[in-house]
Order: C-alpha cells, then structure tokens, then sequence
C-alpha cells in the first residue's frame, strides 16, 4: 500500500514538472523528502511545490512537510503551494474546473501534527494552474 502511495505520489510529481516545461518554465524535480517537490521558474517568477495526490474528500498533510516548503520558499525567494491532485468521485469530479489544486500554505490552519484539508473548504480557496501561468 505505500509503494502504491508513493507511485502515485511521484506520477504527479512528474505530470506537474512536464505541465510547467510545456508553459515554458524551467522545472527541477526534487525526488525524496527534501522540503519541496519541485521548483518552477519563468522570467523571475519562481515557485516551489509539495505535491499531493489523493482520491479523498479529506486529506491530511504534516505540519513538517508545509514547515518545510515555507522555509525552503522564503530562504530561495520562491512562493509556495501546495498542488493537490483529487481524484474524486464521479459527480464531483466532472463538476470540478480543477483537476490540480494549487494551495496556498499560509492559509492553512494546523489542527494538531497535521493539516486537514477538506476537499469542499479547500476548493474556495485553491487556484488553478491558469492563476499561477
């Protein structure tokens, strides 16, 4: 079950890296648990990314792993988010305009050693990949 996790995991990983290079941005993925996933940049626009995927309407991320993006951000001068991939059930799927959502850290709200990020208040909140080109 965690090698499945950390297949899709690192699948997203890598369709997030060739989505950004096909916008025309400079793309290193990062593999392992290094603080972020990937770090995006075009013309001075830099981002940096953890990635999640999920099949969940409620998913949790550690207050480790949003500790270290906004610390590898702020020290590289990247902005941070969050890109969750929710692969949902069929009707919220085909309702949803995004496919990826793009988070931003500091609007979350710890709730003990992780963050609960529940797909319907998330989803307000979230950008879409058009926001971030």
């Amino acid at each position: 079950m965690k090698r499945q996790l950390y297949t899709k995991g690192s699948n997203f990983e890598r369709e997030l890296k060739k989505l950004f290079e096909n916008k025309g941005f400079a793309v290193i993925r990062s593999a392992g648990s290094h603080g972020v996933d990937i770090v995006a940049g075009k013309k001075g626009k830099i981002y940096a990314f953890e990635c999640k995927a999920t099949s969940n309407e409620k998913f949790y991320i550690s207050n480790n792993d949003v500790d270290k993006l906004i610390n590898f951000s702020e020290l590289f001068g990247a902005i941070p988010y969050i890109a969750l991939k929710v692969k949902l059930p069929g009707e919220l799927q085909r309702k949803s305009d995004k496919k990826i959502l793009f988070i931003n850290p500091y609007l979350l709200v710890s709730s003990g050693k992780n963050y609960s990020l529940d797909y319907h208040k998330i989803y307000p909140i979230s950008e879409k990949i058009e926001d971030l080109l």
